[in-house]
Order: C-alpha cells, then structure tokens, then sequence
C-alpha cells in the first residue's frame, strides 16, 4: 500500500498497475521502459506542465472538435492509464476510437477494446 501522502503517489500508483496490466497482457513490456522515459522528463522538468504543453493541449482539443473525422488513437498505456478519460472524450467530442499497437497480438487487442 502506497501512503497517499508519498510526494511520488500518482507516480507510484500509475507504475502499479501498468505492471499490472503488463502481467495481464494489456501492456506490452515496452510499454513500461515508455512510461519510465516520460517520467524522466517530468522530473527533469519539474513535474509542472510547461507553457508550450498547456497550448499544445488546447491546441489539440481545438483540432479534434473541428476535425471532419476525429480519431483517437490508443496504446495499452492509454488503455491501462485513462480509459474512463478516453471514454469520456469519446462522448464529448464524438471521435471514433482506434486501438494501435505496435506490439499487436490478437489477445492485447482484445483486452484493450
């Protein structure tokens, strides 16, 4: 159990259960060296969001709203991370949803959907 006090808990909480879901098989194990590269850069960064990624967001919600064919496309990190998000964004901006693996396997593909 992870106290919830712990300056690294959503950090701490995210590792667990992308190792989880790589035991399941949702996460390919290079799903995980991923993950702990962009940890590197928060922490080299601060761990703040950065002028040039709050407009790099806002920019991309601009372009998904206004698309003719919005598609939003996961990796088993997204899947294992933020379904209930990607759900949600589905619903608000009416975007199809794509599953692309690069380590694609039949069963992942299926546990991801």
């Amino acid at each position: 159990m992870i106290p919830r006090d712990h300056p690294r808990y959503r950090s701490l909480v995210a590792r667990e259960r992308l190792a989880r879901c790589a035991r399941e098989g949702v996460v390919a194990l290079e799903g995980l060296a991923a993950h702990g590269r962009g940890e590197a850069f928060d922490y080299l960064i601060g761990e703040k969001t950065t002028r040039s990624a709050a407009l790099a967001e806002r920019t991309a919600a601009a372009m998904l709203l206004s698309a003719r064919h919005a598609v939003i496309s996961v990796n088993g990190n997204t899947a294992a991370l933020a379904a209930a998000e990607i759900a949600a964004l589905q619903r608000a901006s009416g975007a199809d949803i794509e599953v692309n693996l690069f380590h694609r396997t039949e069963e992942r593909m299926e546990q991801i959907i």
